[in-house]
């Protein structure tokens, strides 16, 4: 067993023992509530899933996938038990999803060449990727902390990146869950997500409003039509 895999192994355990399954749903919602909100932000229009195939990579306990689900959407998950990101072809026809979301893996890839390319193969025309990755602008001190992280970015860099790979529009968006779209556009928008919340969101007694500070990226690419 590799180190990476010994990690993952062990963190998808830990997840699944020690989230209870009300809290994997109520993590599930939020962050459908987020995809949702950022995709209708960027331009696309998703009132629902309904028949919708959803490609969750990196779904370690799949708490989205009920949520999904509930809104008629057909989730299919894999993960690091499945086969590795990094070297191998992903097991899904060609054109044939509508949305590949994928949460905190790209910064494990040390060449995202394959991965990138397979989830634009699966993709239906007009489908979209929906990625998060630390902003290493703002978690430079503490990114190599995680012994498998390997592959830093930037939201520059990960639109470039997307854009290498035929991504059309690649757009990036603080890692705030559920929060006003304001927190989102704008020249600042990472400056408010990491400065203007002074809390965590696992900080149990603080007020809603001050709760959520994020340090991450959402990015969000579609193929062309």
């Amino acid at each position: 067993m590799s180190m990476k895999e010994g990690y993952f192994f062990k963190r998808n355990k830990e997840l699944t023992n020690y989230n209870s399954e009300l809290l994997r749903y109520e993590l599930g919602q939020r962050e459908v509530r987020t995809l949702r909100s950022l995709a209708q932000l960027y331009g696309i229009s998703l009132s629902g899933f309904k028949d919708k195939r959803i490609l969750d990579l990196g779904c370690a306990d799949q708490h989205v996938k009920k949520p999904l689900e509930e809104q008629g959407g057909k989730y299919i998950g894999l993960d690091i038990e499945d086969l590795n990101f990094e070297t191998d072809s992903l097991p899904i026809q060609d054109n044939s999803i509508d949305v590949v979301m994928s949460l905190a893996v790209i910064e494990h890839i040390h060449n995202p060449e394959i991965f990138l390319n397979e989830i634009y193969r699966v993709l239906k025309p007009g489908g979209f990727v929906y990625l998060s990755t630390p902003n290493f602008k703002l978690c430079f001190k503490d990114f190599y902390n995680d012994c498998t992280h390997v592959k830093p970015y930037t939201p520059e860099s990960l639109e470039m990146v997307l854009g290498i790979f035929n991504f059309q529009n690649p757009q990036t968006f603080p890692g705030l869950r559920c929060k006003p779209n304001w927190y989102y556009t704008g020249k600042y928008r990472f400056f408010k997500a990491s400065k203007l919340l002074p809390f965590n969101g696992d900080q149990k007694f603080a007020p809603s409003f001050l709760k959520g500070k994020a340090t991450s990226i959402f990015a969000i690419g579609t193929k062309a039509g």
